[in-house]
């Protein structure tokens, strides 16, 4: 996710270059500021640390820039100057194109339109108030007036801002990480709300009004700070998932969706990212064969015309492997990946961009989700709405009791196997306890020996069309004595079940692994990108 930074005091140059490098976890492609001289640059933070003069003024704003809207270039980096108005943003908005702007970002037409309303206005607060009644979309902006040598302005709804109030200094950033060094008082502002930092103190309004919002102050240090409030990157990363849901998947899916629809397609994949396949598979009944990467080379002589691959590092090395084998027998290539600038982008025909933000945590959570919200978006069916809400309700439900003594089997039939199988690696990778996923229909055939008194069953059971066969097969493992837990439309929601369910799936294993007294963060003999055979 992108980064904001913003500074008013005495100390620009040092802010500046601690803020970078605090927030440069967040991933990025390209770095800028402005103190009155706009400097912007693609690459690294380190890269563009030398190119900041030795003097730096106050006020200044600082940001790093993930590409959602317009290609990776030093044009499309932040900030953006219009008129008056020099701007960096998080998020992403509608907004029509300006007759005088050729622009490929929206950020640029929001500082197109925030210049038109102060030149309407002849107000900058004024000229946000309007802006902040008028944009479609979710947005942190931190803004600096030409010639104003004053105050840093601000205004935000939907994604991270915070103030960080000093002494004889002030801060705005996106991530608290950003100004902990020099102040552990900070105010999280709220949708809506607009205002200004200078060096004396602050001021936010919200529809107008002067409002007041609660000074915290935070306790913890430097690795927690990144975290926010959360114990671990995991559990924030699983509450992030409901504020990304405006921010993934951009773009026109036009062509894929063709590729994919009209196109005997090979689905390559490992892990948490080939279950998202076999998902989609379910989800759009489309002619894609899951292969699981590292086995693909050995089952297939002859290669789809296309495959499609879901990498979220894009640097599995089972995946890279086999999607440079499908491409030496002449296979094109569609990739979903979280990262641009990764090996498998390179190596693809066809790039879509996940654009989950950064995912510290090795367990696969807002990435996965965002590979199982490509398939709804495949299928033309996405109600933002609808979505957070069944995520909503994830987060809120009780979880249930596991005795982590006893054998863990999760079980689904249809497009509930892979949800039960992701429910499975969660559990197992992080908590370290022995956890199967089984095909609901497979009872017979040999699990159902397993199942007893000294075991436990999770049973996803979506209402879908294998609702009425897979009640039988329930029934089959409560007749053998073990505890089982419904994961039904009843239980958590019917709208979007399988996303709830997945977020609910996340939880309880976060809960168990730290019961236990694992690092959920980063769990023994697995690594985030899997580079090695």
């Amino acid at each position: 996710m992108c980064g904001i930074l913003g500074y008013v005091g005495n100390r620009p140059k040092e802010f500046i270059l601690y803020g970078l490098k605090a927030i440069e976890y967040r991933g990025y492609d390209s770095v800028g500021l402005y103190d009155g001289r706009l400097i912007r640059s693609v690459g690294k933070v380190d890269e563009f640390l030398p190119k900041i003069p030795e003097t730096l003024r106050s006020p200044v704003i600082a940001h790093t820039r993930w590409a959602t809207h317009g290609g990776i270039e030093e044009k499309n980096a932040h900030p953006h100057k219009y008129g008056k108005i020099v701007l960096v943003h998080n998020g992403t908005v509608d907004l029509p194109e300006f007759p005088d702007l050729k622009s490929d970002t929206d950020t640029e037409r929001i500082a197109a339109l925030l210049n038109l309303y102060l030149e309407e206005e002849k107000d900058i607060l004024r000229a946000l108030y309007r802006l902040s009644n008028s944009l479609n979309g979710i947005y942190s902006l931190a803004i600096i007036l030409e010639n104003d040598d004053r105050r840093v302005y601000f205004a935000k709804r939907g994604t991270p801002l915070l103030i960080g109030i000093g002494h004889g200094e002030m801060f705005l950033a996106s991530d608290i990480a950003a100004f902990i060094k020099y102040t552990r008082e900070y105010i999280r502002l709220e949708d809506g709300d607009y205002g200004y930092i200078e060096q004396g103190g602050y001021k936010i309004f919200n529809n107008g009004i002067v409002i007041e919002r609660p000074v915290r102050v935070f306790e913890g240090n430097f690795e927690s700070a990144i975290k926010g409030e959360y114990p671990h990157f995991m559990l924030k990363e699983i509450h992030e998932q409901r504020d990304i849901i405006e921010l993934i998947l951009p773009g026109d899916l036009k062509r894929i969706r063709e590729i994919l629809r009209k196109n005997r397609v090979d689905g390559i994949a490992a892990g948490s990212s080939y279950h998202a396949i076999l998902f989609i598979k379910y989800l759009t009944k489309f002619n894609i064969t899951p292969y699981i990467s590292s086995e693909y080379p050995y089952l297939v002589t002859k290669p789809s015309k296309y495959i499609f691959t879901i990498s979220q590092s894009g640097e599995t090395i089972d995946t890279i492997n086999a999607v440079n084998y499908a491409k030496s027998k002449g296979a094109k290539v569609l990739s979903l990946t979280n990262y641009l600038g990764s090996t498998l982008a390179a190596i693809s025909d066809y790039v879509i961009p996940m654009n989950a933000g950064i995912e510290i945590g090795v367990a696969a959570t807002k990435t996965f989700l965002t590979q199982i919200l490509f398939g709804y978006k495949l299928i033309s069916r996405f109600d933002l709405n609808e979505i957070k809400q069944a995520i909503d309700i994830a987060l809120r439900k009780d979880l249930i009791q596991l005795d982590p003594t006893k054998k863990i089997f999760f079980v689904g039939k249809g497009i509930n196997y892979p949800i039960a199988m992701e429910g499975a690696l969660k559990l197992k990778e992080i908590s370290y306890l022995h956890a199967e996923a089984f095909a609901a229909g497979e009872m017979k055939h040999g699990p159902l020996s397993l199942f007893d008194e000294n075991s436990q069953t999770i049973f996803i059971h979506g209402n879908d069309e294998s609702y009425q066969s897979a009640i039988n097969n329930y029934k089959e493992i409560v007749a053998r004595g073990s505890k089982v837990f419904l994961i039904d439309p009843n239980f958590l929601t019917p709208n979007y079940f399988h996303i709830a369910a997945v977020v609910y799936l996340q939880r309880l294993a976060y809960s168990i692994a730290v019961s236990l007294g694992r690092d959920p963060d980063k769990p023994r003999f697995l690594a985030k990108a899997v580079t090695v055979e």
